[in-house]
């Protein structure tokens, strides 16, 4: 399989076996960590535009910065280095000063970073702080380039346990995958070859200044509980525990892949190429091991959160076997699967529609976030009749019962909710849908009709209703 072309399409495993990718992961004995072995390495990648590194100011990215410093002319592309900055402990801004002063050194430009943590509930701080630190690394990357990552083979191994001890599947037990999608660009991990002690044997002999992040000590967070006091235990019984543990994650991550080969497979079999929804039947030909797989592949595709086992569970148990009248809704954290008739809808969790307010032509207006922008664009033969305009504007509102009205082109009037439907226009968006209104008479419903009163003639200037963006309405 090409894995350029793997990478491309957005998924984030690497696409030659086993994420063993040239220069990533070395297939023959092990290598002695050096500036220009990592600049070999990095030159049998696709070419890239920039490198950045992303720099904490710890021991790993230490040397990677500095290793990549000392090879810039061998690179072939500008390097930079990135800080961002959490504010999450009293060091944080001295901690971005000393990455100034590196990067300064090594003539390397720095781009410094702050963030706000906030969590979401449920969310873990650590998880919180990733969420804004790759929201970054995905505006660096919006023009294209690749971020180098700092990750080592011991940091790989706590990976791989942690996910296991949470119960996770062949995705998360692949851990950190070397080669990865991100935004416009890519994620690179060119030091999962190399322990934590060779990297810090090379800074000693090369005198590097590093600094020692004081939460790493705190073993509240899994992480450092298991690097204290689960990996010491486990090296004395096992000391090449890493190396074997990396292995382990290679495999899950061929499996993996091969999963989601199977998964594109099907999709094109069953689903066919229109994504937004899921067809049932899709499923109901599959097995259910594979229509989960298929289903995690769908979530992807829609760039998803993927839902916990026991979340995917009730998609199985409660949504599927519902009976066609019923709407039910299966949420987790950052999105929703919904059902309607013979299909499956898969979005971010939906807001409640804004409060109704004046739009004039022109104007561009976001209702709540998810739910699109809507203007008025001056048109001819099409629309709302421009001289029932009012000056001030339309009065923009959304549905709380008894609306009637008569579609352009239809021949009766009746309520809203028929035509609703009639037209199949999913349940949950009913509520959601922009309403226009000239005076207190209902002129146009954004996204489907205009009401025949007020439906602008061939040779009449009218103003069509633009709904940018929106969830899926049927």
């Amino acid at each position: 399989m090409n894995c350029w072309k793997h990478a491309t399409n957005g998924l984030c495993l690497l696409a030659v076996s086993g994420n063993r990718l040239p220069g990533v992961f070395p297939s023959g004995p092990p290598v002695k960590f050096t500036p220009a072995y990592l600049s070999d390495r990095l030159r049998e990648l696709p070419p890239a535009p920039r490198y950045w590194v992303a720099f904490s100011g710890g021991l790993d990215s230490t040397v990677l910065l500095h290793a990549l410093a000392r090879q810039q002319t061998r690179l072939g592309a500008e390097l930079r280095a990135a800080h961002v900055n959490h504010h999450l402990n009293p060091t944080s801004d001295d901690w971005a000063r000393h990455c100034a002063r590196i990067c300064a050194a090594l003539h390397v430009p720095l781009d410094c970073r702050s963030v706000r943590v906030t969590t979401a509930k449920g969310e873990s701080l650590e998880a919180a702080a990733r969420n804004e630190r790759y929201a970054v690394f995905r505006e660096l990357l919006r023009e294209g380039g690749m971020l180098l990552l700092a990750h080592q083979r011991d940091d790989q191994m706590e990976t791989f346990l942690l996910q296991a001890f949470r119960g996770a599947g062949l995705r998360g037990l692949a851990a950190m995958p070397a080669f990865a999608a991100c935004g416009s660009g890519h994620l690179v991990r060119p030091l999962l070859a190399f322990s934590r002690n060779e990297l810090r044997t090379w800074a000693e002999a090369e005198k590097l200044a590093w600094l020692e992040d004081p939460s790493n000590a705190d073993i509240r967070f899994d992480r450092n509980y298991l690097r204290q006091r689960i990996v010491p235990v486990i090296r004395q019984r096992w000391p090449s525990a890493a190396e074997t543990v990396t292995r382990s994650a290679r495999h899950c991550a061929e499996t993996a892949e091969m999963l989601v080969a199977v998964a594109a497979e099907d999709w094109k079999r069953h689903a066919g190429g229109e994504i937004s929804t899921l067809p049932l039947h899709a499923l109901h030909e599959l097995g259910k091991a594979r229509a989960k797989n298929l289903l995690r592949y769908w979530l992807g595709k829609l760039a998803l959160t993927l839902p916990p086992a026991h979340k995917l569970e009730r998609i199985f148990s409660e949504l599927l076997p519902a009976r066609v009248d019923r709407n039910p809704c299966i949420t987790w954290q950052g999105a929703e699967v919904r059902r309607y008739h013979e299909r499956l809808y898969a979005m971010a969790p939906l807001p409640d529609p804004p409060e109704g307010f004046l739009l004039q032509p022109g104007a561009v207006r976001a209702l709540s976030p998810g739910l699109g922008t809507l203007r008025l664009v001056a048109t001819g033969g099409a629309g709302i009749r421009l001289a029932n305009c009012p000056p001030p504007g339309v009065r923009i509102s959304f549905r709380v019962g008894g609306e009637v009205c008569q579609p352009a082109g239809r021949a009766h009037r009746r309520p809203l909710k028929k035509w609703l439907q009639e037209l199949e226009v999913v349940p949950w968006m009913r509520a959601r849908l922009p309403l226009v209104y000239i005076g207190d008479e209902l002129a146009a419903v954004a996204g489907l009709f205009v009401c025949a009163p007020f439906a602008a003639g061939e040779d009449e200037p009218g103003l069509r209703i633009e709904w940018q963006s929106h969830p899926i309405l049927r």
